[in-house]
């Protein structure tokens, strides 16, 4: 691919930590699985990243007539799908900023074999960084959160995951994505701060204000029962001092962003399910991205998302970015992969 210089002004700062340095995004040459183009893009600006577009071909069937296959109808495939991430590839390369995003340092793979196997391998041979994807391909939405691919990735690729709900493809695969709100839930734990080096450089390149969230959560009555009023006085001021402690704490988060030229706002809410509390907020804000780390404070790092990136995934209303270790533990793997897993992804179709 051809390479092109940029005018834009440069995203790095002195000190700045590099989470995200090789992007893979999945395409399928579908219009929904094209559709994760632009969000690759946008995140390989912001980063000056690496960007790979990945296509697997995949034999009809296994075995013999796998085997049986014409070589010359297979190159006649290779050479189409070539050509259709070359063509993807040509709305971004080489666009002045003013026009659109521009890229820098782009290839397209043409992969062969089961999708999510051969780009889970491609992507740890690679040490990618990011994989993008939509929530489901070729053969379009389904009652699913997730089509089988996609779940497969999410729950097996290392590194983060940038998943763009199906609803997205609606949009040309050329139309730059726009981030103009972006929301980071936090926690306080160390865990889900980690997004925030990543929502800072969407930021700032984007021009983005960011949404700090944090949910106060009613406390836990497990005892059947009215409560007295001392014990409902005990928790009006367990949630006054939590409210307290949450606004303090994001508002020192808020310093540090603004710090870089970012709009910030920060938001406390009190509710019995955070989870819930977190996808109402998504929606009533309008945002147009999500960026939080795979675990808080109460996740487990063998598993492949907490709860709350699981309930969002299952809910998935705006592009979510899933913050995760560039290389956690393998997935488990043989007949009893699913039921060693921990983390239960919703079941699909193909596609």
């Amino acid at each position: 691919m051809p390479e092109t210089s940029t005018t834009k002004r440069p995203i790095h700062q002195s000190g700045d930590r590099q989470p995200i340095r090789h992007i893979a995004v999945c395409i399928d040459r579908s219009p929904i699985g094209d559709s994760a183009m632009p969000h690759a893009a946008v995140v390989a600006r912001a980063f000056d990243a690496r960007l790979t577009l990945l296509h697997v071909l995949e034999p009809l069937h296994d075995g013999l007539r796998a085997a049986l296959t014409d070589p010359l109808d297979w190159e006649v495939q290779r050479t189409e799908a070539q050509r259709h991430l070359e063509s993807l590839l040509s709305g971004y390369v080489g666009v002045e900023p003013d026009g659109g995003p521009e890229l820098t340092n782009v290839v397209a793979e043409v992969l062969e074999g089961r999708p999510a196997e051969s780009i889970r391998h491609w992507v740890r041979s690679q040490d990618v960084d990011l994989t993008v994807l939509s929530s489901h391909g070729e053969r379009g939405r389904t009652d699913w959160a997730l089509a089988s691919t996609a779940r497969k990735l999410v729950e097996g690729v290392r590194g983060s995951v940038l998943l763009v709900p199906a609803h997205q493809f609606a949009k040309p695969s050329t139309e730059a994505a726009t981030y103009r709100r972006v929301l980071v839930p936090l926690d306080g734990s160390a865990r889900a701060e980690s997004a925030l080096a990543v929502a800072d450089r969407i930021a700032r390149s984007e021009g983005s204000e960011i949404v700090l969230l944090h949910v106060v959560p009613d406390p836990p009555h497990p005892c059947p029962g009215p409560l007295d009023d001392q014990e409902r006085d005990l928790d009006r001021r367990l949630v006054d001092r939590n409210v307290r402690a949450a606004t303090a704490y994001l508002k020192g988060v808020a310093r540090r962003l603004e710090g870089d030229g970012i709009r910030v706002q920060t938001q406390v809410e009190v509710d019995s399910d955070v989870r819930d509390e977190i996808q109402h907020r998504i929606d009533l804000n309008d945002v147009d991205l999500v960026v939080l780390s795979g675990h808080g404070h109460g996740g487990r790092a063998q598993q492949p998302v907490g709860s709350v990136a699981r309930l969002l995934i299952e809910h998935l209303t705006a592009p979510l970015l899933i913050v995760r270790d560039s290389s956690p533990p393998d997935p488990p793997t043989g007949p009893d992969a699913r039921s060693q897993a921990g983390v239960r992804l919703p079941h699909a179709t193909d596609g």
